[in-house]
This record gives structure tokens, C-alpha cells and sequence, in this order.
């Protein structure tokens, strides 16, 4: 898994490539292809379902994310929540002055924003 910092603009481009294909296909099609949702602000970044696994960033603003599809790793417990599911996919870090972008990537699922863990939208990797 690789870190890819890059300007806003490609961080711009970057996204449209990766949710063009899902904006475009049909309900039953995009469902098999992930959803697009948002990751919590302080989320960190892994390179794996894991919190031994390789850090790589923490978003420091609500950032935009295409989940592709998600696993059973870790277990993990936050405050009330806890949820062995982790999401793979790409983090659009939009933050002015230090965007990122995070191309295939892991994060934990009680930071992705999709209202359920697994969200019935997003396939096993």
C-alpha cells in the first residue's frame, strides 16, 4: 500500500477518476463496486486492518473516501462503539494547504461514515 501526497488539483482529478465509475453505473452494479461516504476528521490512515500495521496519515478534516470493499481484522473500541470491520479503499484528505490523497488504504470502521458496519452496499475484499 502507498502513500500519495499530491496538490489539490491532482487530489481533484484523483477523485473524479476513482468515483467516475461509480457515479455512472447502474444500482445493482454500484453496490458491487463499494460507495463512495466520508472519514472522520483525526481517522488514521493503515496499511492494513490493523493498529500494528504501518500508519501512513491521519485525515485532519472530514475527508471524502470511495470504499471498495471491506474485512473482519482487528477489533478495536472507541468510547460506546467498537467493530473488528475495516474498510479498503482511497482517503481524499481535503485539508487547505495539505491535502493528501491515500490510495489503497485501511481504515477502521467506526471512522468511515456509512451508518452500519459492514454497510450492505460494500462488498468483502
Amino acid at each position: 500500500m502507498v502513500r500519495r501526497s499530491a496538490g489539490l488539483a491532482a487530489v481533484g482529478l484523483t477523485l473524479g477518476a476513482a468515483l467516475s465509475p461509480l457515479a455512472t453505473a447502474g444500482g445493482a452494479h454500484a453496490a458491487a463496486q463499494g460507495v463512495n461516504t466520508t472519514v472522520q476528521a483525526g481517522s488514521n490512515i493503515r496499511a492494513a486492518a490493523t493498529t500494528n500495521s504501518r500508519h501512513l496519515g491521519t485525515t485532519r478534516s472530514v475527508s471524502t473516501a470511495a470504499i471498495q470493499c471491506h474485512t473482519r481484522g482487528q477489533y478495536v473500541k472507541v468510547g460506546a462503539y467498537g467493530t473488528e470491520v475495516w474498510y479498503f479503499g482511497n482517503v481524499f484528505d481535503d485539508t487547505p494547504g495539505s491535502p493528501h490523497g491515500y490510495i489503497g488504504v485501511w481504515v477502521w470502521g467506526g471512522n468511515v461514515n456509512v451508518g452500519a458496519d459492514p454497510h450492505p452496499d460494500v462488498p468483502r475484499c
